[in-house]
């Protein structure tokens, strides 16, 4: 039977606040803003289009090798989820082998959607297991690593990767209705960055094995309606 987060509590045995990392903007920008701001208008308006450029945007592999075209690998671009049904798909494209990659999944709860509702984008590792990083549409977010063989029928039994990082309460999961935007960005061999929303979170020491997909669950009570938007992956 699936577990969910207690709505309003964590569901796990501790809870523990994620904090963003602060490098979500680099140093050389904020400082190069706020000779700016002290300095002309010209000076001001350069930056500001150099963050319109991306220049605070966080790392991304350079090359983009594959990009959805449809869904019909993930069931539908749309699912329609029965309380507490869950899947599991696997994505037609491996990960690259190079020394970078970043995964870029975007999916959307409907308004009006259960928001116990929850999903996520899952890697094969080394050993057989499965690396997932999931988020609720009641603002939850975790990462389990469920170990070779049969999957289990609850996420919940699969254990955290580390203990802080069960169903936690993070303040830049967007609700039902709102696109939320899952990263995952090898930032170095057996290291891959979860990144929420474009927020830095935690660093997994992780092989993976090239394969990875999506997994979903429906809500507690009533139906949810989950709309998948866009998936690309890059290389290099």
């Amino acid at each position: 039977m699936a577990q969910f987060p207690e709505k309003g509590h964590c569901s796990d045995s501790i809870s523990m606040t994620i904090k963003p990392a602060n490098s979500a903007i680099p140093l050389w920008l904020h400082r190069l803003v706020t000779v700016a701001l002290l300095a002309t208008p010209g000076g001001a308006a350069l930056a500001a289009l150099l963050i319109a450029l991306g220049a605070a945007d966080p790392p991304r592999a350079a090359q983009r090798v594959w990009q959805a075209a449809d869904w019909r690998w993930a069931g539908s671009s749309t699912l329609t989820l029965a309380p507490g049904e869950a899947g599991w798909t696997t994505a037609p494209v491996a990960l690259p082998a190079g020394p970078r990659f970043t995964l870029d999944v975007r999916a959307r709860l409907l308004p009006g959607s259960d928001s116990g509702a929850a999903w996520g984008v899952w890697l094969a590792t080394a050993d057989g297991s499965r690396l997932v990083y999931a988020l609720t549409g009641e603002g939850y977010i975790t990462t389990r690593r469920c170990p070779p063989g049969d999957l289990p029928p609850a996420l919940e039994e699969c254990p955290a990767l580390r203990p802080e990082w069960r169903w936690t309460p993070y303040p830049r999961v967007n609700p039902p209705g709102t696109t939320n935007r899952v990263e995952l960005h090898r930032e170095a061999p057996g290291q891959v960055r979860l990144r929420l929303n474009r927020e830095r979170l935690g660093l997994s020491d992780v092989q993976v094995a090239g394969a990875w997909g999506v997994w979903w669950r429906g809500g507690r009570a009533d139906s949810a309606i989950l709309t998948w938007e866009a998936a690309a992956l890059y290389a290099g």
